[in-house]
This record gives C-alpha cells, structure tokens and sequence, in this order.
C-alpha cells in the first residue's frame, strides 16, 4: 500500500497502489492488456504494410517488371500512411472480453512467430495481391498489357 506501507516494503514490492485501493489492482491489468493488444495490432499493421512496399521493388529485380512509383512516392505513401493509422492504434478502447481471457505466459512475447506469420503470410499476401491486380488492371487499361509488363531480361513471355 502506496500511503500506509512503510519503506521497507515499498522496496521489496513488485507493485505499489498509490491510493490504497484494492480496486486500482483490475484497472491497472485491464490498462496493461489494452496497451499489450494496442501495440500487438500497431506492430501486425505496419508489418502487413511494409511487405506490400518491398515487394515492387523484389518483382523490378527478379522479373524485371517496372516500378509503379518513384522511390520519392513510396516514401511519402509510407509517411502518410503509416503515422497516422499506428498512432490511432494507441487509442483504441479495449476489447469487450478483454478481462475474462487468461493470463499471458511469461514467456509470451510482444512480437511472436505467430504475429509475424499472421502480418507477413496472410495480411501481406492479401494486400499485395490486391496492389498487384490494381497495377496490372491500370496498366492494362493505359495500353500495357500484362504480358508486355512481366518480361525475363527484355523478352515477353
């Protein structure tokens, strides 16, 4: 107790209530597991969004196939795109159920291989895709048919 506890046991605590109220103990967890399943979600976004970046640039180098933006537009759509969505991440409320689940582990980590595999071979597959078939679509309609974009060293295939 953060107002009648004496020093020695301020010291050895792992927590101290600084109001003396039993209560503060759920609203302290509660807080700690939205911020932990905020920055879960900040993290699979910016993961998921980034991959779909990277890959125009590994289709230019493998493929051959030509970039659909300047290296200038990538970054301004990654600054534009990225701040403003991850920081609104920070504020959302907590999920309805959020008290009744159990535990974490404490070998559970904020950034886990389940996360990764989720944001990369899902979300991202996703999303590339629907950049692709955006690009190809639009390329098609300006004249610049899909088999003229993805050309092997200068030859269509």
């Amino acid at each position: 107790m953060g107002i009648s506890g004496s020093d020695v046991t301020k010291d050895a605590a792992d927590m101290i209530l600084l109001n003396d109220d039993f209560a503060s103990i759920v609203d302290g967890v509660e807080e700690g597991r939205k911020i932990f399943d905020n920055l879960k979600k900040t993290i699979v976004y910016l993961l998921t969004s980034n991959i779909t970046e990277v890959f125009p640039y590994i289709g230019e180098i493998a493929i051959g196939l030509p970039l659909p933006l300047s290296n200038a537009f990538i970054l301004t759509i990654c600054i534009g795109t990225d701040i403003l969505p991850a920081i609104s991440f920070a504020y959302e409320e907590a999920e309805i159920d959020i008290m009744t689940r159990k535990p974490r582990k404490k070998d559970d980590h904020l950034v886990s291989l389940r996360l990764i595999t989720h944001a990369y071979l899902l979300q991202g597959v996703i999303a590339t895709s629907a950049g692709f078939f955006s690009y190809f679509s639009t390329m098609n309609e300006y004249g610049f048919p899909p088999r003229l974009l993805l050309s092997f060293m200068g030859t269509p295939f």
